[in-house]
């Protein structure tokens, strides 16, 4: 369980940043990761522990020799965190759920699989990427197949080339719903508000997923977060000791 006592700096949190990826010999806009990068060289001087909650990139599935192509930039950005001794937290996504040991080896980014409650200040957060809160049976099934270890030993012995290829043409075309995904009822608020808070108090949920920015309070103790996505919001939160804010940058 994450616990930080202390609380002598600000706290951020970060959803939903698609980062592309980038074939060899196509120029494309990088105009994403570079807002990214812009706004970690902002919090930097001001962050105590950084969380990531998921679909950070667009695409993840690690080799064991090969490290996949784009957001390099990005990486070594979290290195400098973490050389920097903040903590990065990452709780993966249902883009990014193929993730190994790369990130943790090579960045010094802590990898959770599953939602959290963690601590700070004194405050009681629950936090994660969101997809697995309350899913649909159809999801549930199909996440319980993207994550079974005979796909992934299939994927793994096809030629990279053909599975990063294959998924860049699906996600390119998949781009404009990635945009607007974001649900008439936020089925994570839900839960969270019926099902967790009555017996498990928080002060503060933090989730993604959605693509829906919007904070709200559950009652007089508890307030809920959607961190939204940088595709078109780039929104973020950021916890001060007592007010956690929702910001755009």
């Amino acid at each position: 369980m994450i616990q930080i006592t202390t609380l002598e700096k600000q706290i951020f949190f970060i959803s939903d940043l698609h980062l592309p990826l980038r074939s060899s010999g196509v120029a494309r806009s990088s105009h994403l990761e570079d807002k990214v990068l812009d706004w970690l060289d902002y919090i930097k001087p001001r962050t105590q522990a950084l969380f990531l909650l998921g679909d950070i990139f667009d695409f993840w599935f690690e080799y064991t020799y090969l490290v996949p192509r784009g957001a390099i930039r990005f990486q070594v950005k979290l290195w400098e965190f973490t050389q920097a001794e903040i903590p990065v937290y990452f709780f993966l996504g249902n883009h990014d759920g193929w993730s190994i040991d790369y990130l943790t080896q090579e960045c010094g980014v802590q990898l959770f699989r599953e939602p959290a409650s963690i601590t700070i200040a004194n405050k009681r957060f629950f936090v994660g990427h969101g997809d697995t809160i309350h899913p649909t049976m159809c999801y549930t099934l199909l996440r319980k197949l993207y994550h079974s270890a005979w796909l992934q030993a299939f994927v793994r012995a096809l030629p990279p080339n053909w599975v990063y290829g294959g998924v860049d043409r699906y996600l390119s075309k998949k781009k404009c719903d990635n945009v607007s995904f974001c649900p008439q009822k936020d089925r994570i608020f839900d839960y969270c508000k019926d099902k967790i808070e009555p017996f498990n108090h928080h002060e503060f949920y933090i989730f993604g997923h959605t693509h829906c920015p919007y904070i709200k309070a559950f009652n007089h103790s508890s307030t809920y977060c959607n961190l939204g996505t940088w595709i078109t919001n780039y929104t973020y939160a950021c916890f001060d000791g007592i007010t956690l804010s929702l910001l755009k940058f």
